[in-house]
């Protein structure tokens, strides 16, 4: 329970901070997650710590697709709509997935599970970056 409390601190953290960075954004990481996914409870709280807070510049911005239940449905659909992902994220039921979208077009560039290594989703993380400039 702590570990989820954590992960709620720190992807509202990251998200605030990403709100006011929006403009600059090039990367949309739409992390897909459920309060009862055991690879979200395992891998999350590393992703936030180890992963998301790393991006400072402004350029990834990233957004949860809470499919925990339709409160948290409801709760994540107005970031995810004004950042014209609505129509992905109803799509995306797959938990423990981020997917990497080009800012602009909202095309995915690529997805990659949060099991993966920190290494490999920065890796994934850096080559959108380029792929999207």
């Amino acid at each position: 329970m702590k570990n989820i409390k954590h992960l709620f601190v720190a992807a509202f953290l990251v998200l605030a901070s990403a709100a006011f960075s929006q403009n600059n954004s090039k990367v949309i990481a739409m992390v897909t997650k459920a309060n009862w996914c055991p690879v979200c409870k395992e891998h999350g709280p590393r992703m936030m710590d180890q992963v998301f807070s790393t991006y400072t510049d402004g350029k990834l911005l990233v957004i949860s697709n809470d499919i925990t239940n339709n409160e948290s449905i409801k709760g994540c659909e107005k970031d995810l709509k004004a950042n014209g992902l609505s129509n992905l994220a109803k799509e995306s039921k797959m938990t423990g997935m981020i997917t990497l979208i080009n800012a602009k077009t909202k095309k995915v560039i690529s997805t990659i599970s949060v099991a993966e290594s920190t290494e490999a989703v920065k890796k994934a993380i850096n080559s959108a970056l380029s792929k999207a400039s």
